[in-house]
């Protein structure tokens, strides 16, 4: 198996190079109706069309949102999906070369969307396509799905199952091996309001990311006494003297909202530096609120099993002509819902405006299921370790299946750092990926008492 991966990695890693070099994020000013989610991603979408298309595979369209092929026959009821989405998000800044070069490298491939999760997508294609070419007869229909939009609404995916119709389990290889059996809920709130500052800021990338630069411009600061708020908030910041006014800027570490203990927020420090300097009440709320990303000065400190510790983050902010705008992200435990955390942060924040565009309810498969036993069994085989059952703050399109889970293709021991700027694989990491990826359909095509 080992010469077979390898051969099979090696002949297809030039057409997969050619996929990372796609800058596959949400284009809002190329939206149309044939490209719902701007031309970049659509790009994405279009080229593994292309690919599955030259390799004999039969595809099929969903509102030009997603695209399916199949192997093996059987009722669509009774099918199997493998999920996975094309669309990255925006690199950011600080990268050691360009983001969508997927520079090779000292037995890596360095790029956005080399764990988040191209990967995936890509070994789980080359898994079904040697399977059907050595000649495996499926005894359920398997269905490789791709996506275009899981960084932001998942509204593909959503239009997908509402065509399809929802497959006997699923799973999507978005993350890390072994197992994730369950995700936390999700909610994104947007605060805002009229706070008559003459304070101009910018800070994020996007909800669902930590803060790694953040800055404001303070109209007619004085210079001597930000530089004392800065070091009473033990901030480090650069003060740069403009006319009227000075900006001052932070840097933090960027990683998962859902992991705040891998990255540092840019934003937290400055809002610290700004209430110490201000003196003002909205600012210390902010601060304090969001200062901790378990959500404990706030009232979201809840830690419930087997879910855990409730995450939160401030992941974007911008004040501009005195009104503010921010966008939080929350991942949130079995045992209380986004509507009680909507009153905490609500009256928390009494004086600005809270609104909830986005909620995911908690998530959690049967681990006992014979789909997921035999992922595990496929996974001990190739690896010799036993497959632990996780849960994680993630978001991934689990959540639109139900009895679905997250399954790969970071190997365990391996750096996760999707999101983060350097973003990469190591190629002979995802050589065993592939290896635990063709075993694992191959028990799941046998499965036929369910």
């Amino acid at each position: 198996m080992d010469k077979i991966t390898e051969k099979l990695w090696d002949d297809n890693e030039e057409a997969f190079i050619k996929l990372l070099q796609i800058p596959s994020t949400y284009d809002k000013e190329t939206v149309s109706d044939r490209m719902p989610f701007g031309r970049k991603v659509f790009d994405a979408l279009t080229y593994m069309k292309d690919v599955l298309n030259k390799n004999g595979f039969d595809v099929k369209e969903y509102g030009n949102m997603a695209i399916s092929a199949d192997f093996g026959d059987g009722p669509d009821g009774e099918r199997i999906d493998i999920v996975s989405h094309l669309d990255v998000v925006e690199p950011g800044d600080g990268w050691t070369y360009p983001p969508f070069a997927a520079v090779k490298k000292d037995g890596r491939i360095i790029g956005r969307g080399t764990q988040d999760m191209k990967s995936g997508a890509w070994l789980t294609f080359l898994a079904v396509k040697h399977l059907r070419d050595s000649g495996l007869i499926s005894k359920r229909k398997l269905r490789l799905v791709y996506g275009s939009d899981e960084e932001r609404t998942m509204d593909d995916m959503k239009a997908y199952v509402k065509e399809a119709g929802l497959p006997a389990f699923a799973f999507t290889p978005d993350g890390t091996f072994p197992i994730t059996v369950g995700e936390k809920g999700a909610v994104m709130f947007v605060i805002r309001g009229d706070i008559g500052k003459d304070i101009t800021l910018e800070a994020g990338i996007q909800v669902n990311v930590i803060p790694p630069h953040a800055h404001a411009f303070i109209k007619g600061a004085d210079f001597d006494t930000l530089e004392r708020a800065c070091r009473e908030a033990e901030t480090d910041a650069e003060l740069i003297r403009e006319d009227g006014g000075i900006t001052v800027k932070t840097r933090g570490t960027a990683a998962h909202a859902s992991r705040p203990e891998e990255g540092h927020s840019a934003l937290t420090d400055l809002l610290h530096i700004l209430a110490v300097y201000t003196c003002d009440s909205l600012f210390k709320r902010l601060y304090t609120f969001f200062s901790d990303p378990y959500g404990r000065n706030g009232g979201f400190g809840f830690d419930i099993p087997p879910m855990g510790k409730l995450t939160v983050s401030l992941g974007t902010l911008e004040i501009k002509d005195g009104k503010l705008l921010g966008k939080v992200d929350c991942r949130y435990p079995m045992g209380v819902t986004a509507e009680e955390l909507y009153e905490i942060i609500k009256g928390y924040f009494y004086d600005l405006g809270v609104t909830v565009p986005y909620v995911d309810r908690p998530s959690l498969a049967d681990s006992e299921s014979p789909f997921v036993k035999a992922l595990a069994l496929a996974y001990r085989d190739v690896t010799g370790k036993e497959a632990q059952m996780k849960i994680t703050g993630g978001v991934s399109y689990s959540k639109v299946f139900g009895n679905s889970v997250n399954f790969g293709p970071v190997l365990e021991g391996d750096p996760f750092v999707a999101h983060e700027k350097d973003e990469y694989l190591i190629t002979d990491s995802m050589k065993t990926a592939l290896r635990i990826y063709i075993e694992s359909i191959r028990r799941l095509s046998e499965i036929t008492d369910v």
